[in-house]
């Protein structure tokens, strides 16, 4: 696990003056995003837990477990040996598809010459769900008691879920510099929001989404002012923070109205380049989501490419 690269990066370190805050097993920390994981973790950050104590491993000394301040969830991969998995860490969703629950992790630097220390922020570490709790106890880690997770990044002291901290009005820097990177029609707007409101649904239930069904009305400053449909036969209730991330994006399509029609700040809102203030400056888009195919279609009399 903790052999993957050698290359090392710097990482970004607060002044080491101020106390670490402590948690009831030892210094708190968050994992707040990822560079690669499944989607059901992505789904479940930030991931709030405290150092217990460091576990040299065959490979390494350096090893932390990390105990969760909430418990997490993943699903195991196709052959998966379900017996290396304690009893009550066996658990299914809601359609019966085994999971297993996750009460702590190891965690390691991953880059040679970094360690976990007081002030780090963003810290690249390699993840490992720990599937059988003993390794507590353990003088050295035992492979075979944990399943690699993930690469992420880990900081001192627990930290509010994505897009909590944004003002009312402001976008989400993250979620509009990777959704541009491919977007050039109102099209691909559209797609992304089906697709973050997809997500943020599935966050808010703790469990993925198979197909979504939603009407989405843009008010005339490109903000979400509208949201119905269905999700596996349920209202689609997303996260609270799902809908700034969707005022991100969807803020795209002035720019793209911008773009296209050439009109500048004085586009009409039915697409045809002339200004009409007699017309309601919103938009409505039907979208549906099965998987990463996004199907959409816009309300009679709006244009949407």
């Amino acid at each position: 696990m903790g052999s993957e690269s050698r290359h090392e990066e710097p990482a970004a370190a607060a002044p080491q003056a101020v106390a670490s805050p402590m948690g009831r097993y030892g210094p708190q920390v968050s994992i707040t995003r990822f560079d690669t994981a499944p989607r059901e973790l992505e789904w479940q950050l930030p991931l709030d837990g405290e150092l217990y104590r460091l576990v040299p491993g065959p490979d390494r000394p350096d090893y932390s477990l990390l105990v969760l301040e909430r418990p997490l969830h993943f699903y195991p991969a196709p052959g998966f040996d379900q017996d290396r998995v304690e009893p009550d860490q066996r658990v299914e969703d809601r359609k019966g598809r085994p999971m297993v629950r996750v009460h702590a992790l190891l965690v390691c630097a991953r880059f040679v010459g970094q360690q976990l220390g007081p002030g780090m922020r963003d810290l690249a570490v390699n993840i490992a769900y720990v599937i059988d709790n003993s390794l507590a106890r353990d003088a050295v880690v035992d492979f075979a008691k944990i399943e690699v997770a993930a690469v992420g990044f880990l900081s001192e002291g627990h930290h509010a879920a994505p897009g909590t901290d944004i003002p009312q009005g402001a976008a989400e820097p993250d979620a509009v510099t990777e959704a541009d990177a491919h977007a050039g029609t109102a099209d691909d707007v559209v797609a992304d929001a089906a697709r973050v409101l997809r997500d943020g649904v599935a966050a808010h239930r703790g469990r993925p989404v198979e197909r979504l069904t939603a009407t989405l009305v843009v008010g005339p400053d490109f903000r979400l002012a509208g949201l119905s449909g269905n999700a596996d036969g349920e209202a689609p209730v997303p996260t609270p923070e799902t809908f700034e991330k969707l005022n991100a994006v969807l803020a795209r399509l002035g720019a793209v109205a911008s773009v296209e029609a050439g009109a500048g700040a004085h586009e009409s809102p039915t697409g045809d380049g002339k200004s009409d203030p007699g017309e309601p400056a919103s938009r409505r888009f039907t979208v549906r989501v099965e998987g990463d195919t996004v199907v959409h279609e816009p309300a009679p009399g709006v244009t949407t490419a």
